[in-house]
């Protein structure tokens, strides 16, 4: 089968991790390395801890369940709230859970004390984004009744930014979240910690804002250790690289066409109405790779001169007039893609992958 190849450089990776960690180590905190960007593939995984992250968190259980497999015993945090069907298998699994539903932490307990264990919780506190987290208000509530559930340990606090809303992190929201974990009265503050943000708030560090904490911290690091970059400027990062991963295509068609549709138009198959460019009659491509392998994410190519126009099902469209090699039918093309577009193709089964390590 000639599948597109999603290759994996994971001395990138480690790379990546090393300067993310030094960065965040020189401000006072601990990274988490995330892996639901690439399905929890333990090569990655194994990368980021040779980095020097402290630990690796995914959102999926079974994702932490493949980690432990493969024999990684660094600590493992789950990151989203499982659901009533995974209760178990996360205090058999997770190190630390972050939680934002105070039935699924009363549940954490039951379960930790069937199997003889201790589950390590951070509640979610909602801080802007509209996402998962409890209000700040329900903090004092949550304080008094998870001291009456003996099977888990409130470890701290968490939060979530720039993800669904897109609002983002600030040093005056981290003072605060550690001002509410304080409050929390949760045993000795040496055993409290902030799970302070994801990828999202590196940009604070570069920008020499981070606030000096009294409680342990670390970030939740996955994009920007992926892909090498600031995702909110979609700058570089000092120090990464963005050549961890490649995409590999073939051009299944090559012709001179216009560029704009005749007659009249509608949506397209994705419900889209398309605003396509005035390019005249113009040379085209056509590669073997659409939005099964890619979702809804981007895909850039590597060679200057190659512009994508747009994307179906299947196919991937190219403007090639600029291209500053030939290209045929038969010709494989190379690709970088963003977070969405990694996502979908390391899950897709349409997508090869070839690991360096």
């Amino acid at each position: 089968m000639h599948l597109p190849k999603l290759w994996v450089d994971t001395h990138a990776i480690y790379q990546n991790s090393m300067a993310v960690v030094e960065a965040c180590r020189r401000v006072g905190l601990a990274v988490f390395g995330v892996t639901k960007g690439v399905g929890a593939l333990p090569a990655v995984a194994r990368a980021m801890l040779a980095g020097g992250v402290a630990g690796i968190g995914d959102s999926r259980v079974v994702n932490l369940l493949r980690l432990r497999k493969s024999g990684i015993g660094a600590p493992l945090m789950l990151l989203r709230s499982p659901t009533m069907g995974e209760i178990s298998s996360t205090v058999t699994t997770a190190d630390i859970v972050l939680c934002s539903a105070f039935p699924t932490m009363q549940a954490l307990a039951r379960a930790a004390i069937r199997h003889g264990r201790e589950t390590q919780v951070i509640p979610m506190v909602e801080m802007g984004d509209r996402r998962e987290g409890l209000m700040p208000e329900q903090l004092e509530e949550l304080a008094i009744a998870t001291d009456k559930l003996p099977g888990i340990r409130i470890r701290g606090l968490g939060t979530n930014l720039a993800c669904f809303a897109g609002a983002l992190p600030t040093p005056t929201g981290i003072i605060s979240l550690e001002s509410l974990a304080q409050g929390l009265g949760a045993g000795p503050t040496a055993q409290l910690m902030l799970s302070a943000g994801n990828s999202s708030a590196l940009g604070i560090i570069y920008k020499g804002q981070w606030p000096k904490l009294a409680l342990a911290a670390h970030l939740r690091v996955g994009e920007s250790i992926l892909l090498g970059w600031d995702v909110i400027t979609k700058e570089a990062l000092p120090g990464t690289s963005p050549d961890a991963f490649r995409l590999d295509a073939e051009v299944i068609e090559v012709a001179k066409k216009p560029s704009l549709p005749d007659g009249a138009t509608g949506c397209n198959a994705f419900d889209e109405h398309c605003q396509l460019i005035d390019r005249g009659t113009h040379w085209r491509a056509v590669v073997a790779l659409g939005r099964q392998e890619l979702g809804s994410g981007t895909i850039r190519p590597t060679e200057p001169g190659i512009e994508v126009i747009g994307m179906t099902s299947d196919h991937t469209i190219l403007a090639i007039d600029n291209a500053q090699r030939r290209i045929d039918t038969g010709t494989q093309l190379q690709f970088r893609l963003d977070y969405g577009g990694l996502l979908a193709a390391m899950t897709s089964p349409y997508v090869g992958k070839i690991i360096r390590e």
